[in-house]
């Protein structure tokens, strides 16, 4: 958790920047300086750090793929709604090398026009496959899609007011000793702790309701979820969070699809 809570620490160095098959692309015209490479699925652009393997960067798009696939809870017009937000506001993704943000001079980079401001923290390439690598890719993947595009798409997903069924399920979770936010303590005065520890929690939700804990290397000994967030499991969202549930299926259910565990165990061996 240590290593997360680093990762989350720089975004707020980073949030300065606040249906189709992948495809690797590049251009003068598409890619900068300091970002290459990128790949689009499903209306958002993927960039990549030079070092970025092809082969990485193709299978997060490919993840990202798999939470769009069709299913019977999704609802169309939310679904569509979400997606053309993302390609009308230029929401992106950014995927650097594991271990880049740790150089005292690193830059976040600079995205070609008309990418500006529309996007969250990385995804990084690790060394090594397997649960972590899974994690680290779920993990932000959907920090994008909840704390981005659908606040973007969905006034009532909002970070920002307090009233909102977004911070009210946030704060069951809290109240009931279930969303333990004590270590974000040290950011209360950054205009951007309300917006990681909603996304927090919508991470650690969405991962219940997907029972993907330990599939992304979650999950800790003696419960089902973490010393975080401390149930893992879609039953235990229902009976003891029903906020959360209700959040997770008037929205979560309408727009994204449960990524098979296999597909994506064999995207990140």
């Amino acid at each position: 958790m240590k290593y997360r809570f680093f990762l989350i620490s720089i975004i707020i160095f980073f949030v300065s920047c606040g249906g189709a098959e992948s495809e690797v692309g590049g251009g003068s015209d598409e890619t900068s300086a300091d970002f290459p490479n990128f790949v689009d699925n499903n209306n958002l652009r993927i960039f990549a750090r030079k070092g970025v393997s092809t082969t990485f960067l193709n299978n997060v798009g490919k993840a990202y793929g798999e939470m769009f696939k069709p299913s019977a809870n999704v609802d169309q017009s939310m679904r569509s709604n979400y997606l053309s937000v993302s390609k009308e506001k230029y929401v992106y993704q950014r995927v650097g090398v594991d271990g880049m943000a740790s150089n005292s001079n690193f830059n976040p980079g600079t995205p070609p026009n008309p990418y500006g401001d529309n996007c969250t923290d990385y995804i990084w390439e690790m060394k090594t496959g397997g649960a972590d690598q899974i994690g680290e890719v779920i993990e932000h993947l959907l920090h994008t899609v909840t704390a981005v595009t659908m606040y973007l798409a969905f006034p009532d997903w909002n970070y920002k007011n307090s009233s909102s069924p977004l911070y009210l399920a946030m704060n069951e979770a809290v109240n009931k000793g279930i969303y333990d936010i004590s270590s974000y303590d040290d950011l209360k005065n950054d205009d951007a702790y309300h917006r990681i520890i909603t996304q927090e929690y919508a991470y650690w939700l969405i991962l219940a309701e997907w029972d993907y804990y330990e599939t992304a290397g979650k999950k800790e000994a003696g419960m089902t979820g973490n010393g975080e967030f401390t149930i893992g499991t879609p039953s235990e969202i229902q009976t003891q969070l029903p906020l959360g549930h209700k959040l997770y299926k008037d929205y979560i259910e309408k727009i994204l699809s449960i990524p098979n565990k296999d597909n994506i165990i064999s995207l990140f061996p």
